[in-house]
């Protein structure tokens, strides 16, 4: 099947949705969206299964004919085309994959509130974008597809604008600012991405991605600050998309969506598009080692803010959020020491359980009545017995625990900087072990000890519908890992083989034995987290110190930006607007001055015969008047 299917069936799907809301009862637009994404995730395993060492690359359309001079003087098209290797289709399954079980799973979560099938238009559409942005051929296309999932994602964040069931007005006024919040933050890397496309076009006269990745010679001699430019640009998108430092604080405010919307974003789209980014750009990020490094302190320092906000949050999803920034932090991280196989491993082994994680939190809110707040769970595996162990598994996969997929995933990737970059390393292993503390706590919180919210309520597991996608994901939490089994534990580096074959694999020599040791130290870490976590959630001692507070309060990054940006804007919009006013008031005053005797004369038009008869007479007797004492005081 042609390549164009992809994105199509889901645009079919939003306009059928969308244009003819009235005709879809009950949860019948639910099943429409849902098979639509179904079906492209089947065209997805056909073109997957259908792959070979050439590269798909289809052209649709002339975009931009005669664009401009390209290399070599030759005349330059931009097309319309999609493109489709390892690498693209890899992020094809999991976008639809994971992408079509979170569709299933909003079918009941969604099932009462009054606009259900304009949620389901909004999310075919998100999917619709995000694949665009994979399969595009060139810059320009995926910066459409960038473009477009962005603006469902602000859309999808302020669903409820006016507020949701138990939720007052100011909900709605909240998940607004949150949505712009998300819109305005990425627009700035936006900025960065299409300078860097100028630049790319002005040194290379082409955008089309496989011309650039052809051009070896071309990028062999060009200017190597000119490298490194254009990769600082692509790096600022997507730190602003993948919401990395310092673009980071829009990430945690889209948990104001629903929370199918909070597990689309954060799993299988919008964030890993950044990623993907740099790992498709990876021709030009191999010539810029001084770029390629700020990546990955980017990343690593990311990883470390987000595990330190997550620590004592106490938003069910918040934590999640904020673990969602400290694992995108580790791809950078492995991008940025050109470890991309290992990143994209990360990416869809976090898809699983961070899908997973998020699904079985609103599954709990959701029984819960919209409760969010983890001191008011606990106690709730004996009413929730199956969301509980899919949660548990979700727990174990992201702490990095073996078997579960995150060990295996996150291990490549601490491999990698323990053998470039030992303080990346060191940063990484740590952030490792705060990952295993906060999950363990949002475990212990939430699902053991004695229930500490309303009596009233009687929490109990979702349906089949809400729990199929539920059971799908743990068990890919579990056995994903297995992928890509590295070689000192028996396996083949499955998915290091079949994405080399589109992106370059850099082998990094470490002694088994030393690999050994590292792993063990890492699950060791990992144990330490969960284990500081049972002693934590007996004693509450984190909630009430200082380190609390700081984590709490996101380490006050928001904060510092509302007071210089926020509040510095507000000091120069007042500034503006006071001079505004005085150069109206002086406006005013001068029309005024110039408009009065005008008005005078109005004064006599009234549009009365009479009025104009009278004037004209006292006019005549005043003449006269004039005259006859004229004519007296001559004659004197």
């Amino acid at each position: 099947m042609a390549l164009y299917w992809l994105p199509l069936l889901p645009l079919i799907g939003f306009l059928l949705l969308i244009v003819g809301g009235r005709w879809f009862s009950g949860t019948s637009g639910g099943w429409l969206g849902s098979g639509f994404i179904g079906a492209a995730f089947v065209v997805a395993l056909v073109r997957f299964f259908g792959l070979s060492d050439v590269p798909a690359h289809e052209t649709l359309w002339t975009w931009l004919p005669n664009m401009a001079l390209g290399t070599g003087g030759v005349s330059a098209n931009l097309n319309v085309g999609f493109y489709l290797d390892q690498l693209s289709s890899v992020m094809t399954l999991v976008i639809t994959g994971v992408g079509f079980l979170i569709h299933v799973y909003s079918i009941s979560y969604m099932r009462e509130d009054a606009r259900f099938t304009r949620f389901f238009a909004l999310l075919n559409f998100f999917v619709a974008m995000m694949l665009i942005l994979v399969l595009a051929d060139s810059y320009p296309l995926m910066f459409v597809g960038w473009e477009g999932v962005g603006m469902a994602s602000y859309l999808l964040i302020g669903f409820w604008f006016a507020g949701h069931k138990d939720h007052n007005a100011a909900d709605g006024v909240n998940n607004s600012n949150a949505a712009r919040k998300a819109f305005i933050m990425n627009r700035i890397g936006d900025l960065g991405f299409m300078l860097g496309m100028f630049l790319i076009y002005k040194v290379f006269g082409t955008l089309v991605i496989p011309e650039l990745a052809g051009q070896e010679g071309t990028l062999a001699v060009t200017s190597r600050p000119l490298i490194e430019l254009i990769c600082l640009f692509l790096l600022v998108g997507a730190v602003g998309k993948s919401g990395q430092l310092p673009l980071t604080t829009w990430l945690p405010d889209a948990m104001a969506g629903p929370t199918p919307v909070s597990a689309l974003i954060h799993a299988a789209t919008m964030v890993t598009a950044g990623v993907y980014l740099i790992a498709r750009s990876n021709f030009f990020y191999d010539l810029a080692p001084g770029a390629s490094m700020w990546v990955a302190w980017a990343g690593g320092l990311t990883a470390l803010y987000g595990a330190l906000s997550a620590l004592n949050q106490t938003d069910i999803k918040k934590i999640l959020a904020y673990s969602t920034v400290s694992q995108l932090g580790y791809m950078f991280l492995a991008v940025g020491l050109h470890s991309y196989t290992a990143a994209i491993f990360h990416l869809v082994t976090h898809a699983f359980f961070k899908a997973l994680l998020f699904l079985a939190a609103g599954a709990v809110i959701h029984a819960l009545h919209e409760e969010q707040d983890v001191r008011k769970m606990g106690g709730l595996a004996k009413s929730m017995p199956f969301t509980h162990i899919v949660s548990l598994i979700g727990v174990l996969a992201i702490s990095g625990i073996p078997i579960f997929a995150g060990f295996f995933s996150k291990d490549g990737i601490l491999a990698s900087a323990f053998a470039q970059n030992i303080p990346l390393y060191l940063i990484g292993l740590f952030v490792a072990f705060l990952t295993a503390f906060y999950m363990g706590r949002w475990y212990f919180l939430v699902w053991r000890g004695e229930y500490r919210g309303d009596t009233k309520l009687h929490p109990h597991d979702g349906d089949a519908v809400l729990s199929a996608p539920l059971g799908i994901l743990a068990a890919l939490a579990t056995v994903g890992g297995f992928l890509n089994v590295p070689s000192f534990l028996g396996g083949g580096h499955v998915l290091d083989n079949f994405l080399g074959r589109a992106i370059p694999v850099h082998e990094h020599e470490i002694l088994a034995s030393t690999e050994w040791l590292a792993t063990l130290i890492a699950v060791a870490v990992a144990l330490a987290g969960l284990g500081w976590a049972f002693y934590e959630h007996r004693r509450r001692a984190l909630q009430v110190g200082p380190l609390g507070q700081f984590s709490f309060q996101a380490l006050y990054l928001d904060r510092l930006y509302t007071a210089v940006v926020g509040n510095g804007s507000k000091v120069i919009s007042r500034g503006l607007d006071t001079v505004d006013n005085g150069v109206d008031g002086a406006m005013n005053g001068i029309v005024s001055n110039v408009g009065a005797p005008g008005w005078l004369v109005t004064i006599w038009q009234s549009g009365f015969v009479r009025a104009y008869a009278l004037s004209m007479l006292l006019g005549t007797a005043l003449i006269v008047g004039y005259w006859a004492l004229k004519a007296i005081g001559g004659g004197l």
